[in-house]
């Protein structure tokens, strides 16, 4: 009897103690010194990236906010991956008549293209983004839940087009 209570009392001296250490563990992660303000979001780190911005660019030929960079477009570069074949998704952009009708071209070159496709995959998530290369700038993103890479290059391909339908207006015939 006195062994079976020591073993308890022990356990229970043991469980008291990773209890304690892991709060204070997440007091320590979780608090705040005042005296360290570590943001970014501060004048000077502001000022900074203004400046920055203001020297190394004059205003970029596409235009400064997403709207604009989507609807000035006219190239469009498919980062490769191994989640998805860019060849496959090519075709499933090019086989849509929204595609030809805004003049736009799919071009293999990474340097000559005003925007770039860029897909990561996580589970059956498929999620792309497409970014202007010269700022970094994502002028659009979305996510696709596909079984395997052919049904997310369908996928992903009309969600480009009903998003940039949103945005960019059909020429006249």
């Amino acid at each position: 009897m006195q062994k079976i209570s020591n073993t308890r009392l022990r356990f229970g001296a043991l469980l008291f103690i990773v209890s304690v250490v892991c709060v204070t563990g997440v007091r320590a992660q979780t608090s705040r010194d005042v005296d360290h303000n570590y943001s970014d979001s501060d004048a000077a780190a502001a000022s900074r990236t203004r400046t920055a911005r203001n020297k190394n660019s004059a205003q970029h030929p596409l235009g400064d906010t997403p709207t604009d960079i989507l609807r000035a477009a006219r190239t469009i570069y498919i980062s490769p991956n191994r989640h998805i074949n860019s060849d496959y998704l090519e075709y499933k952009l090019d086989k849509l008549p929204e595609f030809a009708q805004w003049q736009l071209s799919i071009v293999k070159n990474r340097e000559r293209a005003d925007l770039v496709l860029e897909i990561e995959k996580t589970a059956l998530n498929f999620i792309f983004s497409i970014v202007e290369p010269e700022s970094s700038i994502v002028v659009a993103k979305g996510k696709t839940v596909a079984i395997n890479g052919r049904v997310a290059a369908e996928d992903i391909s009309h969600v480009i087009v009903k998003r940039m339908r949103a945005l960019r207006a059909l020429p006249a015939n």
